[in-house]
């Protein structure tokens, strides 16, 4: 039988189906052959297209979010096997196969292997496409490369060492292929990514955001290798995880030098900060509208973007956070409530700790904090839409006789990022009112440098690149040094990057999930007067009791259905 990409791409932009004639090589007239595909470059292109649009985003009904210690979702338990600790090969909750466009579906083992299998075969055909120029023939080629070693990007922060498929997979074939050491599948990504890096021009850089280029590549090498020298992968660090399991070499290196890995990480990085093609966005001299903005105007700090589109973006999935994430007082569905955790990692304006058990600080919990937390967080008092009853602001409080603000519910705190107060009130049809999803940005690159230098003991160099975010977010500069020089970088981390999907992995990498896991508080605010919203007191209160962690969290199982039908495959420790 031969080889049918339009199985599983060309179907889907064509609206084709896959009847036996087809499959046995008949041509029906209103239908794409293989060989079709492979003899024109436009059709080509499409394979490539389709296979950038299968790649994950976020702005869904379920965000990662709820997946950490960042936020909770209101509606299934999508998100408690990895706040419960009760992921298993059973139950992948928003990481499973069945979740349609509620979780995190297209992170999914079934769903990535889909689209490396069709990118595999792409790259098998793409050298005898008659492409009009060997130019347009590098950058198919390229893109084909840099799909694939995202992909596999993709697998390995969740699995660790994967099955790694050079070639495409033959109907018929031994199906049961077991996986490969940690190591071998981030050289397998990183050789893939240079294959790509070496094959993109550098005058592109920039020109199509939503596609790789040689930045964007380069940027996606640094962070595989930040990944691969983190402490979950380290045998000097990951006793905790890989302590009697009798494969480690699946799940982190054996062996090697760890400061080498960093170095590499650090280099990657450095290469593209030289590259002088980006920029941090200051576009707007009020600090937290600037911050709002980076996310809802495009700049020389985004590097690579995925837009939705209505004809083949699910229901729930991508372009309706205004909708799913607004606070139900303005006609939101509140679907993922932010978590009190994270409010309070945000700093106060001078680079304190905010503190509940400072009075002056718990009486006024939001004034004078990091200029971020305001584009970030919607909270009590917050200015948001106009709306004549709260005089345009967030109310969440209770009156003295038990009723309740508009906008209170959960843990009274609700998601601002990716909102634009100036777009008007949500609405399904008004996709304008969402951004596209960034799915990596300037500062990742510059926070990823800063750690690799923090990890090799070259402080001061760490302290110039973690200081150039903070200054951009109106933020004083940090001083310190070693363990807590460190701390204050993933703090940092963590607040710049909070519901970007960054804190899933990196809680993980940094083997902190006892300390990601506390119970999970929000707010009570309570009004003296009653139908007046003057002077609101608050309360640290518990929202999400009984969060827990176990160390086999660190990395997700693979599904009972996948071991079944490949008898080659070894679990994952703890599952």
């Amino acid at each position: 039988m031969k080889k049918i990409i339009s199985i599983l791409v060309i179907a889907a932009l064509f609206g084709s189906s896959c009847k036996k004639d087809f499959l046995d090589g008949t041509k029906p007239e209103n239908k794409i052959s293989d060989a079709d595909v492979w003899q024109s470059p436009a059709l080509a292109t499409k394979v490539i297209d389709g296979c950038y649009m299968a790649l994950p985003a976020g702005h869904t009904w379920f965000m990662m979010m709820s997946a950490t210690d960042e936020g909770m979702f209101q509606y299934n338990d999508l998100g408690t096997p990895y706040t419960m600790a009760s992921v298993s090969p059973q139950n992948l909750g928003c990481f499973g196969s069945n979740v349609w466009a509620w979780g995190e579906m297209d992170w999914n083992w079934n769903s990535v292997y889909t689209n490396i299998r069709n990118i595999t075969i792409a790259i098998s055909h793409l050298n005898t496409v008659p492409f009009t120029s060997q130019d347009e023939k590098n950058k198919a080629i390229a893109d084909a490369h840099f799909i694939r070693g995202f992909s596999y990007f993709l697998l390995m922060a969740q699995y660790g060492g994967v099955i790694l498929y050079n070639d495409p997979v033959q109907f018929g074939s031994d199906y049961n292929v077991p996986r490969s050491t940690f190591e071998k599948t981030v050289n397998f990504i990183v050789n893939d990514l240079d294959t790509a890096i070496s094959l993109y021009k550098d005058a592109d850089i920039g020109t199509v955001k939503t596609r790789g280029d040689k930045g964007v590549a380069m940027a996606v090498k640094a962070k595989v290798l930040l990944y691969a020298a983190s402490d979950l992968h380290n045998p000097a660090k990951n006793g905790a995880v890989t302590g009697g399991y009798p494969h480690p070499e699946l799940v982190g290196y054996t062996g090697g030098d760890a400061t080498a890995r960093w170095q590499a990480a650090k280099d990657a990085a450095k290469a593209v900060i030289d590259l002088n093609k980006y920029s941090l966005y200051e576009g707007n001299p009020n600090v937290t509208r600037n911050f709002e903005e980076i996310f809802l105007k495009r700049s020389d700090e985004d590097m690579f973007l995925r837009y939705a589109d209505q004809k083949v973006d699910l229901y729930y999935a991508l372009d309706r956070t205004p909708l799913w994430q607004n606070s139900p007082g303005y006609g939101g569905a509140g679907a993922n409530a932010v978590l009190g955790d994270l409010v309070d990692a945000f700093e106060m304006k001078d680079g304190s700790k905010f503190n509940w058990n400072n009075p002056s600080e718990a009486a006024d919990p939001y004034a004078n904090r990091d200029p971020r937390l305001y584009a970030s967080v919607l909270y009590e008092g917050a200015s948001w839409y106009p709306r004549a009853s709260t005089n345009g602001k967030i109310r969440v409080g209770t009156w003295p006789d038990g009723t309740s603000a508009p906008d209170g519910q959960f843990t009274n705190y609700w998601m601002r990022k990716y909102i634009d107060a100036n777009s008007g009130l949500p609405d399904y049809y008004n996709l304008a009112a969402c951004p596209p999803w960034v799915r990596m940005r300037y500062a990742e690159v510059l926070l990823d440098y800063a750690e690799s230098c923090i990890e090799l003991g070259q402080d001061a160099e760490a302290r110039t690149y973690i200081n150039m975010v903070r200054a951009r977010a109106g933020m004083p500069p940090v001083t310190e040094s070693g363990d807590a020089l460190m701390q204050r970088y993933r703090n940092e981390r963590r607040v710049e990057f909070a519901f970007e999907e960054q804190r899933f992995f990196d809680v993980r990498r940094w083997m902190i999930g006892p300390e990601s896991a506390n119970s999970g508080y929000g707010v009570k605010v309570t009004y003296p007067v009653q139908g007046s919203f003057d002077n609101p007191a608050f309360k640290k209160v518990l929202v999400d009791a009984g969060r827990k962690w176990d160390n086999k969290e660190y990395f997700l199982p693979i599904a009972v259905n996948e071991m079944n039908k490949n008898k080659a495959l070894i679990q994952n420790p703890g599952y």
